[in-house]
């Protein structure tokens, strides 16, 4: 291999680590906020709700589609949470997700 293939195929292998770790943090924060949306509701099953956020991410949405589904969820259980303190909560999960991979002993 010469420079440039050695260049290219390391920053294919810093593309996927980054991937990985954003899924990873992602579906952590999920789960942090299943809990936080369960105790909120009095839901007592956060891994079910995890699962139905999970399913609206494999169906294609992005934070966006997930913030209205929870805000729906959120309406129905006749919960008054604004947008703002909903994206709020969802950043401040994100770095407590993050910090929750970094603290995790390598395999």
């Amino acid at each position: 291999m010469n420079a440039i293939e050695d260049r290219e195929k390391a920053l294919e292998q810093i593309y996927f680590l980054n991937s990985e770790i954003a899924f990873k943090v992602r579906s952590r924060r999920d789960r942090l906020l299943a809990v936080w949306i369960c105790g909120m509701t009095g839901t007592a099953d956060a891994e079910a709700y995890a699962g139905e956020i999970f399913n609206v991410r494999m169906a294609g949405a992005d934070d966006e589609g997930v913030i209205a589904k929870i805000l729906a969820d959120l309406r129905l259980a006749s919960k008054n949470v604004d947008e703002q303190a909903l994206r709020e909560r969802m950043e401040a999960l994100s770095v407590a997700a993050m910090q929750d991979l970094v603290r995790q002993p390598p395999l």
